[in-house]
């Protein structure tokens, strides 16, 4: 099995303030590729049809993964007061996993 780490992450901000959401998506975007400790993919999506923002990031281990959770909750806290909560109070829906190889 390979380390390689995939996380996504979905949010969903409230309404009217989705500007100042995407801003903040933004500033991490920036954060995590200045971060030269790890070479790991991080995209966002748009689900039109549930306002909804999908963080899609891959990484080289869970140990990647692990490293970034401090600064992920710091930036989380960051933009709670723009977020709807989901129904068990988590300002997330989120999973991780180890790549499974194919070939």
């Amino acid at each position: 099995m390979s380390d390689e780490t995939w996380t996504i992450i979905k949010y969903k901000p409230k309404e009217g303030c989705e500007e100042q959401f995407i801003e903040s998506l933004k500033r991490l975007y920036q954060l995590m590729r200045d971060n030269k400790k790890y070479d790991y993919l991080n995209d966002f999506i748009k689900i039109d049809a549930t306002g909804e923002y999908v963080q899609i990031a891959k990484m080289p281990s869970i140990d990647a993964l692990i490293d970034g959770q401090v600064a992920g909750l710091e930036w989380l806290d960051s933009v709670d007061h723009l977020l709807e909560r989901y129904p068990d109070d988590s300002r997330t829906e989120a999973f991780s996993g180890i790549k499974i190889p194919l070939d």
